[in-house]
């Protein structure tokens, strides 16, 4: 009786197919029902009738039955009767640290790479002859693997088994619905690698020296790096990305080439040019395509001005004096407040300070309004300090020569005075301010970087990062990790981006928040996250959160 429920099963699945074969398919890695149900050329529908109490939520080697007239793929046995016996996948072939694989319909080299944890470059060392003539369905590539016994990787192991346990990692929430969409989106990378700069930079180390990467190649392929990984995470989360990587080699003519290129009229997303100049050069060649650009590092106002398609990602000098005068306002409005300016060319970030102190003394108290005072010069700071009060001085710049002298000056003041200085967080790579007047000074700083180890997102970005490039990452793969993260999460579901998806939340990434606002009508968006940080025990604290 059991034998004949089980045939009268088969044959319903059989004829419910229009008399078409039938296959079984183990899930791997990453795989989604979707993905599963394109490679098949069938509907979602159709899988779900074919397998019972199927959901979109697949585990590992699972088995689900599939139609397998239409596009079969070569590792995939068809049958007309499904028995577990019967329907067995052709496996890949391991020898060594290689595998050799039979490759399938619909496998790219970017799948491939992406599924079996190796660079393109490697790929294309040990397969030569794709590089020349393509993938083929049913050819055979060979694909190393490293040895996940050795003492390399058990160590990799051991250290990220500390990483507490966080649930799921992935941020997205994706739509089954809006999934069926197969279209693309198309994501342009252009920086400056400048790869030619190496060859000649190479050459100037000797034998016993290890070789370095030119400096500027170094900062643009982490950030590289960091978008990289951002864009894989969307694409397992079933968001289909194209990504298109440019060396523009800091070049105005090697831009406008790029920029001419067909291709660049069908991207969704343009991430670059790295610097302020040659961003604002592709935007203006680029304002009537109507395409979002994305500047990783410029603060300066100039990528927003009159590039109504642009977001900053990088809070400006502006948005650093403002949070610090948001802070003193709301903590020492009763105490001697003085800006310190070198000279008149400060005076525009002075008057900022001062007016977001008077502005917040008057929500608090409009009968009493402060005012605080604004210096100019190393010593008339130093005269107006005073006994009866906590002396806070801000110092309206961000220059090293002008903190060290008036640092010198207050430092000798510190034992009879209460000090607190604050400043921009260039101060901690100014090289004449010890680290002992840090504490004597009680020195502040304003800061949109900082890590937040413990926190999910930070941390697998690390623990991935590190099995990847046996590293931790540097602040600019943090950078293009989390603002890719975060525009892509937008596009997730629609497909097309606009800045109102950015303006009026808050985004918290690995390495900075994200608080974006409108800067007008023909101008670009901008982040304006910025923190208060205070130095204590040789660690920098937040303040305000």
């Amino acid at each position: 009786m059991k034998n004949i429920i089980l045939l009268f099963l088969v044959l319903t699945n059989f004829f419910s197919l229009g008399q078409d074969s039938a296959c079984k398919h183990k899930v791997t890695s990453g795989e989604t029902l979707y993905a599963i149900s394109r490679k098949y050329d069938t509907e979602l529908s159709e899988l779900k009738k074919l397998n019972k109490d199927l959901t979109s939520q697949l585990s590992l080697d699972q088995e689900i039955i599939v139609p397998c007239n239409r596009n079969l793929p070569a590792t995939v046995v068809s049958t007309s009767v499904i028995t577990p016996e019967e329907v067995v996948p052709v496996t890949d072939e391991f020898n060594g640290n290689f595998i050799f694989h039979t490759i399938v319909k619909g496998e790219t080299v970017y799948s491939l790479t992406n599924k079996f944890g190796i660079s393109e470059t490697q790929f294309y060392t040990h397969n030569p002859d794709v590089k020349r003539n393509g993938l083929k369905v049913n050819g055979v590539v060979m694909l190393y693997q490293k040895d996940k016994t050795s003492e390399d990787e058990q160590l990799i192991d051991k250290h990220f088994l500390k990483v507490k346990s966080i649930g799921n990692l992935n941020v997205f929430n994706p739509d089954s619905n809006k999934l069926e969409d197969s279209s693309f989106v198309n994501i342009a990378v252009m920086l400056p690698f400048q790869f030619e700069r190496n060859i000649e930079f190479l050459k100037k180390f000797k034998d016993e020296q290890e070789p370095q990467l030119y400096s500027k190649t170094k900062i643009f392929l982490e950030l590289y790096q960091g978008i990289k990984m951002a864009v894989d995470s969307v694409v397992e989360s079933g968001l289909n990305v194209q990504l298109f990587v440019f060396d523009t080699k800091a070049d105005t003519s090697e831009i406008r080439s790029i920029i001419n290129q067909p291709v660049i009229q069908h991207m969704d997303l343009i991430i670059g040019p790295g610097f302020t100049n040659t961003f604002v050069f592709a935007a203006n060649l680029l304002r009537n395509q109507s395409i979002p650009m994305i500047s990783p590092f410029s603060k300066k106002e100039a990528v927003l001005k009159g590039n109504p398609f642009s977001i900053r990602i990088i809070p400006s000098e502006k948005s650093h004096f403002k949070a610090i005068g948001k802070y003193v306002s709301e903590n020492f409005l009763d105490q001697n407040i003085i800006i310190a300016t070198q000279d008149s060319n400060d005076r525009a970030n002075a008057k900022l300070i001062q007016r977001e102190i008077i502005a917040n003394s008057l929500l608090i108290d409009s009968s009493d309004t402060v005012i605080p005072k604004i210096t100019q010069g190393i010593y008339i700071p130093i005269e107006n300090l005073k006994d009866s009060a906590q002396n806070i001085i801000i110092l309206a710049n961000n220059k090293e020569a002008f903190a060290s002298k008036i640092v010198a000056k207050l430092v000798p003041q510190s034992s009879k005075k209460v000090i607190k200085l604050f400043g921009l967080d260039d101060l901690k790579e100014y090289k004449n301010i010890e680290v002992d007047y840090w504490d004597s000074l009680n020195i502040h700083i304003s800061s949109s970087n900082d890590v937040k180890y413990g926190y999910p997102l930070a941390d697998n970005f690390i623990h991935q990062y590190f099995k990847k490039y046996y590293s931790e990452p540097s602040s600019y793969a943090f950078t293009g990790y989390d603002f890719t993260l975060i525009v892509l999460n937008q596009l997730l579901y629609d497909r097309k981006y606009a800045h109102n998806k950015l303006v009026g939340s808050y985004f918290v990434g690995g390495l900075r928040d994200y608080e974006f606002k409108y800067n007008g009508d023909n101008n670009g968006i901008s982040n304006n996250s910025v923190f208060v940080y205070k130095y204590s025990n040789f660690k920098l604290i937040k303040l305000n959160d």
